[in-house]
């Protein structure tokens, strides 16, 4: 990128990361720019889709920089790679997958990749495919984040990702925290307790009911989120976890909610922002 001051490796928490599936996506990555810098963001998120779409209008490429360079924001986050813990070896698809990351994050000098899916074979195979692709990931200065999904995914706590994590053993290997999968798992903030803070190298906070709107969890999981504070979600108790453990990870948004959805596109970033920083402002309040 160079037309930038800052990396994007350089984020840290007081750091707001408008993450892709904010937004449907359908809209591109330059529609995304301007209305994130206006609401204040630091970063952007993308999806791998959205680059391959991208990337074969050089055009396309140039505009999105050149909207990048003249804001300040900086794309931080990668989503999302899996087949990574088949036991001998990663999937093909899982190779392809990387290989467009380690595309975007050579030209972007992005920070950090998604990681989710299910294990095969024992929890052991398990860090030793997480370790390798964190591996692949250091090539390209990148973290790599796993993410626990319950019912989508066998990974589907933050007790059994940091089990995975510490098997793998990697500087730059550590855990995703989403507030909507950590309230539809356990819910219980013993559990962000008992984690290495440092561990978590990424956040992903939305709201929305403690129990499901929709059966089916993964469209739930797309209509129903909605900003930080609309819903019953116990936000400011797990900032306050987080912080006791010293998380100093950036501060994601990923609200993919019915109304978001079709809201104007620069209402919805600033809403969601401004929810979120008064979460942020009470949580600090009441510690």
């Amino acid at each position: 990128m160079g037309s930038t001051n800052r990396s994007a490796r350089d984020l840290g928490s007081s750091d707001l990361v408008w993450d892709f599936m904010s937004r449907p996506r359908t809209e591109s990555m330059l529609d995304r720019v301007q209305p994130a810098a206006d609401a204040g963001y630091a970063a952007l998120g993308i999806f791998l889709s959205s680059w391959v779409e991208m990337r074969d209008d050089p055009d396309a490429v140039a505009r999105f920089e050149d909207a990048l360079g003249r804001t300040g924001l900086v794309l931080a986050n990668i989503e999302t790679a899996r087949g990574w813990a088949a036991p001998d070896r990663p999937t093909a698809a899982c190779l392809e997958m990387e290989a467009l990351a380690w595309e975007i994050a050579d030209r972007c000098e992005c920070r950090y990749l998604q990681v989710i899916g299910d294990y095969e074979g024992t929890l052991a195979e398990a860090g030793r495919g997480f370790a390798a692709l964190c591996d692949r990931a250091a090539d390209h200065g990148l973290l790599g984040g796993l993410e626990p999904v319950p019912q989508r995914t066998t990974i589907d706590s933050l007790a059994l990702a940091a089990e995975i994590v510490e098997r793998a053993d990697r500087d730059n290997g550590g855990i995703c925290f989403d507030s909507w999968h950590f309230t539809r798992s356990t819910n219980d903030i013993a559990d962000i307790d008992a984690l290495d803070g440092q561990r978590i190298l990424s956040t992903q906070w939305n709201d929305g009911t403690v129990e499901p709107a929709i059966a089916d969890y993964y469209t739930d999981t797309l209509a129903s989120r909605v900003a930080p504070g609309e819903g019953e979600f116990q936000l400011v108790e797990m900032i306050k976890a987080l912080n006791r453990i010293g998380c100093t990870a950036p501060v994601g948004l990923e609200v993919p909610g019915a109304a978001l959805w079709v809201a104007p596109i620069d209402e919805a970033a600033s809403h969601v922002a401004e929810a979120m920083r008064r979460i942020l402002a009470e949580a600090r309040a009441t510690s």
